[in-house]
């Protein structure tokens, strides 16, 4: 079998949720049909990939702009593989019989306020495509399946749920890190320093601007707490900035923007506990992070959190920040329940596994 994979996305000098997910999620499969003979895999990129398997073949196909439906449909019409697998939301114009693609979410359909226009029009379009041209749909939870059913009129039996996995991080030095960092250094942060932490894209759906109004109430009772929100700017930041100069909170949040896996690891580590309390998500692999780390969980009751944290995590109304606050405010005080939290997210990590996604992941395009 020919499979061809959309493979644009497989690495980032600045990796997302997505971008992350095509990695190790093609990284699985070149290694699980390593020994193939009678399968053979091309990885459709922009650019060319440093991979060097006997099996696989890498067609670059180079584009500025449009390149999924220029390029890769210009392919697809003229050398059709037997299935394409796309790990991310857009179908070429031109599709083989056969095209699997994964759907992560339909957060625009719930928080359209918080796209542009063409963004949210693109989104709503490629999904429409997909639903309608795609022969199976992969999603990472059963809320983003019933969002699909919901707004797009798809098939149940269309779509299969396979939940994201996880995988451990390489270990860091964090004495290491931290002196060497520009991050910790230019914030003076070191391990003596009290924080609770936010790791995402400093975004709208994201939900800050009530998190910093939680924690300006928060802190009023705890000072010694700092907030840190590492991630890039995205659309909405501006208000974040906003809330957090009119609540004179600017010597208490810090916003290092992009950092390095290795800045993270260390982030995690000498965090007080971890929070993500985002409007809408279709899976929420932080959560699984914080868990690895051993930290309590303080995020949303919406979308697929609930299916990701389970008991393992204290839930919010994220709409509500004196509940958002008074959760801060558990965590922060409540020692033992704080700990069991902990215990309860390091078993429930065990249930999430790269291996197991990416052999559903290829049955489901074999299928």
């Amino acid at each position: 079998m020919k499979i061809g994979i959309d493979a644009s996305r497989y690495k980032h000098a600045e990796a997302t949720g997505v971008e992350w997910y095509s990695w190790h999620i093609i990284n699985g499969l070149i290694e699980e049909m390593a020994d193939s003979k009678d399968d053979e895999l091309v990885l459709y990129s922009k650019g060319p990939l440093k991979i060097a398997r006997k099996n696989v073949t890498n067609r670059v196909l180079p584009a500025k702009r449009l390149w999924t439906l220029r390029c890769l449909s210009k392919e697809m019409w003229m050398h059709p593989p037997d299935v394409l697998f796309v790990p991310s939301h857009t179908l070429p114009l031109n599709v083989p019989k056969k095209s699997v693609i994964t759907i992560h979410d339909v957060a625009f359909r719930h928080l359209k306020n918080v796209y542009s226009f063409s963004e949210y029009h693109h989104l709503n379009w490629s999904t429409k495509m997909a639903v309608k041209h795609g022969t199976r749909i992969i999603v990472p939870s059963e809320a983003t399946k019933n969002d699909l059913v919901k707004f797009f009129n798809c098939k149940p039996e269309k779509v299969v749920v396979i939940p994201h996995g996880f995988e451990k991080p390489k270990d860091v030095d964090a004495d290491e890190v931290m002196s060497n960092s520009i991050v910790f250094k230019y914030f003076g942060i070191t391990k003596a320093t009290k924080y609770i932490l936010f790791v995402g894209r400093l975004e709208s759906k994201k939900n800050l601007v009530k998190l910093v109004e939680a924690f300006a109430k928060f802190v009023e009772k705890n000072p010694d707490y700092q907030l840190i929100l590492a991630g890039k700017r995205g659309l909405g930041f501006d208000k974040i900035i906003k809330a957090v100069n009119k609540l004179k909170l600017a010597d208490k949040v810090i916003m290092p923007g992009y950092i390095t896996e290795e800045e993270k690891a260390v982030f995690y580590q000498n965090c007080s506990f971890f929070v993500f309390p985002s409007l809408y998500e279709g899976f929420g692999l932080p959560l699984l992070e914080a868990f690895y780390y051993g930290k309590a969980v303080l995020c949303s009751n919406n979308s697929s959190l609930p299916e990701v944290g389970g008991n393992a995590a204290h839930y919010v109304n994220p709409e509500n920040v004196e509940e958002i606050s008074e959760g801060l405010e558990k965590l922060a005080n409540d020692i033992e329940y704080a700990e069991d939290l902990v215990k309860k997210g390091q078993e429930r990590l065990r249930i999430f596994s790269w291996k197991e996604a990416v052999k559903k992941t290829l049955w489901t395009i074999r299928e």
